[in-house]
């Protein structure tokens, strides 16, 4: 599109900070690609395609930053009183909400939007909504220039319903835009041309078949003895992400087979590696879970050749203050083992505790130490080898969607293995187990979710 419309204003937005290496680096891959080399990806030089992190600060553009200047209005930040007591995206979506009701005609200044990640745009609270509408998206669909006609827009987003960490609903065109008529086909259909408004990727290419797909059944409780807790109630839905029904029907009481193909998912690790792509590891302590962490991380980096950075992950699950403390402690450990650690936002390395103005809030990683994060840092990132640690935090409240959905998120972050661990004994552990044993093929006794 860059290429092609060198002329177009053009934004690529997402939530998650520590996203934006990794993203300039993607775009500077693909740009060297389809140039033969002769041209690159360079921020500071390139004004017409922007980065831009959803929110921004005052160090570093952003999405609604952007907009707020473009209309000469201050911007509130994350820590304004108008802000209290919601969670990051929450804070965003309210200030977006804030925007719209004090700007009565908004100047368009995009020519296209492209919207990664869009489900941590996405709020189930009616209170943040903008008259029934998404706020980012409406703000997102309002900043953009009208192409042939008053009501097209260049508005393109990716949106994996199960990655979300707060709305776990998947959005009608209705439920983005409102409910006038001229939006009712806004995500269905056909463009003129006849390229589809909404395509639905049924392959996954980042993460190993086993690991996908004890992440999708943990994640919505498919193999729970009260039943699952969430997830897909249709055949066409689960055929949309690359499941076959063998055997059954989704009504309650009824027995369901479901078989995930070797061709839904095509990464070649299983394939080339002889031993299990995931395991899972039940310990009598923290102090031995960590022990074993730390014993298994010294193996991958002295004897199985990978890097510490970017090779290596460890996501510590649990609520906001639980996953705190358990990074911390698996830093701590970690280090007195003789491994460099890395806690994204510090600037160096074995920083336990960064502050400001010591932070970069968009780093995750860091040459030659393994990156330890919560579940919503890790979010975006990827890594051949992830330990998964402190799951005994999520059994225990294990019909908690949003804890689970943590579970699902952090499985998804491997490219090739993971580890999953945590202490005690619970019910979840024989579940999970479970899971993992049934491979690729699950079957259940159907039991309409709570969620969808």
């Amino acid at each position: 599109m860059h290429l092609k419309n060198p002329d177009w204003k053009i934004a690529l937005v997402f939530f998650t900070r520590s996203l934006y290496e990794g993203t300039i680096d993607q775009l500077d891959k693909w740009m060297k690609r389809f140039t033969n080399g002769e041209k690159g990806y360079y921020p500071d030089e390139n004004k017409k395609l922007q980065v831009l992190h959803a929110w921004g600060s005052k160090g570093q553009a952003g999405f609604y930053r952007e907009i707020c200047e473009h209309h000469n209005l201050r911007s509130l930040n994350a820590g304004s009183k108008k802000l209290k007591d919601r969670d990051p995206s929450e804070k965003l979506i309210k200030a977006i909400k804030i925007f719209l009701e004090n700007t009565d005609d908004i100047n368009p200044l995009f020519d296209a939007v492209l919207i990664d990640e869009a489900q941590d745009l996405i709020v189930d609270d009616e209170k943040l909504k903008y008259e029934d509408k998404q706020p980012f998206f409406w703000l997102a669909y309002k900043s953009l220039k009208p192409i042939d006609d008053k009501e097209s827009r260049r508005l393109i987003w990716a949106y994996d319903e199960a990655q979300s960490l707060n709305s776990l609903n998947i959005p009608t065109a209705p439920e983005l835009f409102g409910n006038d008529p001229k939006f009712k086909r806004m995500v269905s259909g056909l463009h003129k041309g006849g390229i589809r408004k909404s395509e639905i990727m049924n392959k996954c290419y980042r993460t190993p078949g086993p690991i996908l797909v004890t992440a999708h059944a943990i994640g919505m409780g498919l193999l729970r003895k009260e039943g699952m807790l969430s997830g897909f109630t249709t055949k066409e839905d689960w055929e949309d992400i690359g499941y076959k029904i063998k055997e059954g029907q989704f009504r309650s009481g009824h027995k369901v087979v479901l078989h995930r193909p070797l061709e839904s998912t095509p990464n070649r690790v299983p394939k080339l590696w002889s031993g299990n792509t995931i395991e899972f590891n039940t310990h009598t302590s923290r102090q031995v879970e960590l022990k074993s962490l730390a014993d298994k991380i010294k193996k991958n980096i002295n004897q199985d050749g990978l890097n510490p950075s970017r090779d290596i992950l460890v996501v510590a699950l649990g609520d906001a203050k639980e996953a705190f403390r358990l990074k911390v402690k698996a830093a701590k450990f970690l280090k007195r083992e003789g491994i460099d650690i890395y806690i994204p936002t510090s600037l160096r390395e074995n920083v336990f505790y960064p502050k400001w103005p010591q932070k970069d809030s968009n780093k995750f990683w860091h040459t030659e130490a393994v990156t330890i994060a919560n579940i919503f840092r890790a979010k975006g990132n990827e890594a051949y080898m992830v330990y998964v640690i402190g799951l005994d935090q999520i059994a225990k409240d294990e019909a908690d969607v949003g804890l689970r959905n943590q579970l699902f998120v952090a499985l998804t972050r491997a490219k090739g293995w993971v580890n999953i661990s945590g202490i005690g004994s619970y019910s979840m552990y024989d579940e999970l187990k479970d899971v993992i044993a049934s491979e690729n093929t699950f079957e259940f006794k159907f039991k309409r979710p709570m969620v969808r």
